[in-house]
């Protein structure tokens, strides 16, 4: 059995409100002390940063206290944006196995997945996840990703950067800048949703020339006019298009058909030339490769999510989710959806309530298909289920 459980405060001073959110969260857990606690505060917390780690260790209990600071956080109540906010969550579970680290200066070590492979190998070699919680300064997404890849294999990496003025990373009693914070947890085995919040437009097609990032044709006819067919073939395209935004999905399986929602890898296009029709690509591509066009805005982003959480759902089985962690990008959000606590409402509706923690950030981590990838303008979930 799994014991834990969230709590909120807003505004006061961030040592305060880490010790009111501190004994919230012990108290919904119905535990006596936590095996590990997650905290998320806002950025305004740096000058408390070394009190209210203390308060949330006195409080807890808990040997391993991680977290790091975002421009608003979450729990399962609410999203809290705009506002001097302190969110944690604490777990106690016999089977839970976790390991911390701290790795500072990531920024001056080249081979800093490769580092944190060596730390965290034993813990995931029979499964588990790794939650990472870098500093956006210094912070090398792809290098990180590819060396734990070439030395773990596929494990998912879920997490995001650290956002707010300044950035920061908590380790147990230690405050950090610049520094790569997380977990590796194993022992329970962990549901994850991916909402990179777009709709599909047209029909998917295979790349039949390209170079790099760059895309030269789509089933033999040019890049820009298999863009321009996507767009007129959706509903309002053009007009949604002008407001929000177009992208491209690659497709990351190359074995899979039918494609589905969750399938693609959602990349922007970063230019174009109307000259050749060719468009270019924030991602490599390749001859062979499926892509599909994207719309991304309020509209699309909610139907993603719900779709998301369908998914969860079904994967659950009917089985509690014990806790979980949202990390949720500081692009969304009241921003695009026009409301407070879209996402969390969403989950608590479609998943039930259950302890839930997170922040907004500058960039989220999240595994599409068996490979991990670094995202903009994502929610990444992870559910950790009841037995």
């Amino acid at each position: 059995m799994v014991a834990a459980g969230s709590g909120l405060a807003v505004g006061g001073t961030a040592d305060n409100a880490a010790l009111e959110a501190s004994l919230h969260a012990l108290a919904n857990s119905g535990a006596d002390r936590a095996d590990l606690a997650l905290v998320f505060v806002t950025g305004d917390a740096y000058g408390h940063a070394h009190a209210l780690l203390h308060a949330v260790r006195r409080v807890t209990g808990a040997p391993v206290v991680l977290g790091c600071d975002g421009v608003g956080v979450l729990t399962e109540k609410r999203e809290v944006e705009g506002e001097s906010a302190v969110a944690v969550l604490v777990i106690r579970s016999e089977r839970l196995v976790a390991t911390p680290f701290l790795l500072e200066g990531q920024g001056e070590r080249p081979d800093l997945g490769t580092e944190l492979a060596e730390r965290i190998g034993a813990t995931v070699a029979e499964g588990g996840c790794v939650l990472v919680l870098p500093d956006a300064i210094g912070c090398n997404p792809p290098a990180l990703l590819t060396q734990l890849h070439d030395a773990l294999g596929f494990v998912p990496v879920l997490g995001a950067l650290a956002a707010g003025e300044p950035m920061f990373e908590l380790h147990n009693t230690e405050v950090a800048q610049g520094a790569l914070a997380g977990v590796a947890l194993a022992g329970l085995t962990p549901i994850i949703g991916v909402t990179q919040g777009c709709t599909p437009i047209g029909e998917p097609y295979v790349i039949t020339r390209a170079e790099a990032n760059v895309i030269e044709r789509i089933a033999n006819r040019s890049a820009l006019e298999m863009l321009a067919e996507a767009v007129h073939s959706f509903p309002d395209g053009e007009a949604r298009i002008q407001r929000a935004g177009v992208f491209a999905g690659l497709a990351m399986d190359p074995a899979k058909s039918p494609l589905e929602r969750g399938d693609f890898l959602v990349r922007n296009l970063v230019g174009a030339d109307q000259r050749s029709g060719a468009l270019a690509v924030g991602e490599r591509v390749r001859v062979g490769q499926t892509v599909q066009f994207q719309i991304r805005d309020a509209a699309a982003s909610r139907d993603d999510l719900v779709a998301m959480l369908g998914e969860v759902a079904a994967r659950l089985d009917g089985r509690r989710p014990a806790f979980g962690c949202y990390f949720d990008c500081a692009g969304r959000g009241r921003g695009l959806f026009g409301a407070p606590d879209h996402d969390v409402a969403l989950i608590r509706a479609r998943l039930g309530e259950f302890p839930l923690v997170g922040f907004f950030g500058n960039g989220e981590f999240a595994p599409i298909g068996r490979r991990n990838f670094f995202h903009n303008y994502t929610g990444a979930l992870v559910i950790f289920p009841q037995a």
